[in-house]
C-alpha cells in the first residue's frame, strides 16, 4: 500500500476507471438534452444557439473522458 499524502489514502484504480465511466455517461447524457433543446428551439434563437454550444462542449469532454478511461485501461497509471 502506498504511504498517505496529506491524509488521503491513494485512490485505486478501479475506483478512477468507475469515476471516468460515469462521467462518460453523464456526458454523453448532457450532450443528448441539449441536442434536443437544440433542435425543440426556434431557428437563430438565444436557447438554440446556447444549447448547441452546450451540447458540443458535452461532446468533447465525453470523448476526453472515453479517451482518458480508454489509455487507463490499456496502460495503466504512472505517477
Amino acid at each position: 500500500m502506498s504511504p498517505k499524502i496529506d491524509g488521503f489514502d491513494p485512490i485505486p484504480v478501479d475506483d478512477v476507471a468507475s469515476g471516468l465511466r460515469s462521467s462518460v455517461e453523464a456526458f454523453a447524457q448532457l450532450a443528448a438534452l441539449l441536442a434536443v433543446i437544440r433542435d425543440k428551439s426556434p431557428e437563430l434563437s438565444d436557447a438554440r444557439n446556447l444549447a448547441a454550444l452546450g451540447w458540443s462542449v458535452a461532446l468533447d469532454m465525453e470523448n476526453f473522458a472515453a479517451d482518458t478511461l480508454e489509455r487507463l485501461q490499456k496502460g495503466g497509471i504512472r505517477q
